[in-house]
């Protein structure tokens, strides 16, 4: 199927495709760079090829008519060759993401909702998170606290950073939205930086954009 939604959050593009394509059907609707097919090859499994390709045919609908042409920094982090836009990629499952922004950075996270998130909480929360969920926190709070994080992760795109000490999501009222906002700080060695996070429930995903 073609992509899913492109909606937008204030200056923030966001594409979202479930992806039901083989990986031949979907390289049918993309040309690719020399680094880029180089890239694609390398994939061996065909679900991450799949993804991949996805990812970079939302990419392609929200720069168009510009090229995507899709680079990657030493750290992995994934931008395009003419600068035109700060993007943003993820993948998770049958689902595929990517947010672009012309004027500033932007991150973005996709996860599929599973029980163990639960087990894993003290990998991620700091104590003051932990504190504002109470002893059992709801399963798609913590996941927007998960994805969060990583979508913050993803806009400092290097890897010395603690979830826990480095990243603080702010206590909000979820409610059973499937959509709305939180706050979030970033503290790195440039200063203490404040975001808005969007999230945003499909079926049993969780994405959350941060900027």
């Amino acid at each position: 199927m073609p992509i899913t939604n492109i909606f937008s959050i204030n200056e923030n593009r966001i594409g979202l495709w479930h992806i039901t394509e083989s990986a031949d059907e979907l390289l049918k609707q993309i040309k690719l760079s020399d680094e880029e097919q180089i890239r694609y090859l390398k994939f061996s499994h065909n679900l991450r090829k799949r993804q991949w390709l996805a990812y970079h045919l939302i990419l392609q609908e929200l720069v168009n008519p510009l090229p995507v042409n899709l680079r990657y920094d030493i750290h992995g982090k994934p931008f395009l060759a003419t600068g035109s836009h700060h993007i943003s990629v993820s993948h998770a499952g049958s689902y595929a993401t990517a947010v672009c922004n012309r004027f500033s950075v932007a991150g973005i996270d996709i996860e599929q909702m599973k029980e163990r998130v639960s087990r894993v909480t003290a990998r991620f929360l700091n104590s003051r998170e932990q504190e504002q969920l109470g002893p059992d926190p709801d399963r798609e709070v913590l996941y927007i606290y998960w994805c969060g994080k990583e979508a913050l992760y993803k806009i400092y795109g290097k890897p010395d950073i603690d979830f826990q000490n480095d990243i603080y999501i702010h206590s909000f009222d979820y409610l059973c939205n499937t959509n709305g906002n939180c706050q979030a700080t970033l503290k790195i060695p440039d200063g203490v930086k404040d975001f808005t996070l969007h999230y945003r429930k499909t079926e049993d995903y969780m994405m959350v954009v941060a900027s």
